[in-house]
């Protein structure tokens, strides 16, 4: 083999090991990091240094999280996507299986139980897809390789190291999305530390392996941080009139009934109790679709702030209530 080979390879070599390598802890944001870290909540130093310095920067996950699917794709198209019969076939089993624990969870938090079972199969299709990229990469590549979201991840990798130590969890080890979220109904960890719940009181929190716990957590994230308000309509179907101009995008209801025909649409239904809606326009492959959201269209937004992802759930949840 001549020199100009060898040269390559090493090349090659040199340039792979520098990526497996890639020493996050050497880098001056990332001892300030360490530095808040240890005076904040008592962390050993050496032990974040040996963390962050195998923590392994991920591309992939800077390049996926610019191209979200909520933010290019049509309703028609994502709709298509997320409510299939596999997925309905996939939720019909297992609210056979955890039929009791979505009914207590609708009980105790007042969530209904098709509402729990949606999320979470949309979610990770019932815990078959939950993720499997190390949670510390993908939280130390967000936190300090995607400038326009740093200041969000580093408070998602301060909230997974305190997780971890609470959990006893190896943080080495978690896996989960490319945003580092994680388990059957993928909480980030500040949603993990502060709603997860062990819900079939087996002394464990554990969302991560035990759909039990995630049926309850998912109930109580909607409960507690969507205000979810029970016996209340998510959204009505609307028709359009003459669209008066732009609808304003929006989760929080702003609009009374009264503003409806000014806006240019129209219902075939009453609205209970003359509650506020936000008006919803949904693109399709030719025009537009049209409904009213209330509260609970709000509440599901804490999930996600899609209103592509809140209507997916809404229409899946629809198609698994008859399971119930």
């Amino acid at each position: 083999m001549n020199l100009k080979k060898l040269f390559l390879i090493f090349s090659l070599v040199c340039t792979s090991c520098q990526t497996i390598y890639a020493d996050y802890s050497s880098r001056e944001e990332v001892i300030d990091f360490i530095n808040y870290m240890s005076k904040k909540h008592g962390f050993d130093e050496s032990y974040l240094e040996s963390i962050l310095f195998k923590a392994l920067p991920q591309e992939r996950v800077i390049r996926i999280m610019d191209r979200q699917p909520e933010g290019t794709m049509t309703w028609a198209r994502y709709k298509e996507i997320m409510v299939t019969e596999s997925r309905i076939s996939a939720g019909k089993e297992f609210i056979a299986s955890h039929k009791s624990d979505l009914k207590k969870a609708e009980r105790v938090y007042g969530v209904p139980a098709e509402i729990i079972a949606s999320i979470i199969g949309i979610e990770t299709r019932y815990g078959r897809i939950k993720g499997n990229i190390r949670v510390i990469d993908s939280l130390s590549t967000l936190a300090f390789d995607y400038p326009r979201r740093s200041k969000f991840f580093k408070i998602q990798l301060e909230e997974f190291l305190l997780l971890s130590k609470e959990e006893n969890f190896n943080p080495e080890e978690i896996k989960g999305s490319i945003a580092g979220a994680m388990g059957y109904g993928q909480f980030m960890p500040d949603s993990y530390r502060k709603y997860a719940v062990d819900f079939d009181q087996d002394g464990i929190r554990d969302i991560l392996n035990n759909p039990i716990d995630a049926i309850g957590s998912v109930a109580n994230f909607l409960s507690k941080k969507g205000k979810w308000k029970p016996n209340t309509p998510i959204a009505i179907k609307a028709e359009a009139l003459t669209i008066s101009g732009p609808i304003k995008s929006s989760f929080k209801p702003y609009m009374t009934s009264m503003e409806l025909k000014d806006m240019g649409l129209e219902i075939s239904e009453k609205i209970p109790g003359n509650l506020k809606f936000v008006p919803i326009s949904l693109d399709l492959e030719e025009g537009h679709e049209y409904w009213l959201g209330f509260d609970n269209y709000n509440s599901i937004s804490r999930y996600n702030r899609s209103k592509l992802y809140v209507m997916a759930v809404f229409v899946f949840s629809n198609k698994l209530s008859q399971y119930l």
